[in-house]
């Protein structure tokens, strides 16, 4: 692990998000390693618990569908994640290279970077999530960049996903970021993996929890 909190919150879905920001917070609270009151000029911990809670509303709001609500929810998740970015430095500061510190913070770290050798499949790519797009019959994928990686397989399973030959080819990315496929059939259970392409040809599977098309 690296001494560096990771920030990307753009990348989770948004029921991961709220659980996410509540965990950070819980995290925080009462924490001897990063004891209040802090500086004036960070996010104050009083403020994330009320951005969080405001956001945990809306985001069940939004599962109506109601449009109004759903803009609602965008905005407070931005809010929210403003502040987390913003603490994250002075948390680090605090920390002062201190992995087991940031542990207790609530926020992911980074893995130290591991160069494969000449004869290796690229590993698994870490952060792997695969949920319901925003239009029905959609699915979003995406990881954390893999070194080494020319470019990703996304494959899908309907059946048992322990069954190799259930596994067919949705889509090969040149990114793994924010991966879009369609198609999905509603109400129907999906299955999906990830890898990198290397110079070794693919690596290392990363695989999803089953997720219900809509």
């Amino acid at each position: 692990m690296q001494p560096k909190l990771i920030i990307t919150f753009e990348k989770l879905s948004y029921p991961d998000f709220d659980t996410k920001g509540d965990f950070i917070y819980t995290s925080l609270k009462n924490n001897p390693n990063f004891p209040q009151p802090w500086p004036a000029y960070v996010t104050q911990l009083a403020d994330l618990g009320t951005a969080q809670a405001n956001y945990h509303t809306l985001f069940e709001a939004a599962q109506s569908g109601d449009s109004v609500k759903i803009s609602e929810r965008n905005d407070a998740r931005d809010v929210l994640t403003g502040m987390l970015k913003g603490l994250a430095p002075y948390l680090e500061l605090v920390a002062a290279g201190n992995v087991s510190k940031l542990q207790t913070t609530g926020y992911d770290l980074r893995h130290d970077i591991v160069q494969p050798t000449n004869d290796d499949p690229l590993p698994a790519p870490t952060g792997f999530n695969f949920a319901r797009g925003d239009v029905s019959g959609t699915m979003a994928a995406w990881a954390d960049s893999l070194t080494g990686a020319g470019s990703y397989i996304l494959q899908i399973c309907t059946g048992d996903p322990s069954v190799e030959a259930n596994w067919t080819t949705k889509t090969t990315s040149l990114h793994c970021s924010n991966i879009i496929t369609d198609g999905f059939v509603p109400g129907k259970i999906y299955y999906a993996r990830l890898c990198g392409i290397g110079t070794n040809g693919p690596g290392v599977w990363a695989v999803s929890p089953g997720v219900m098309a809509v």
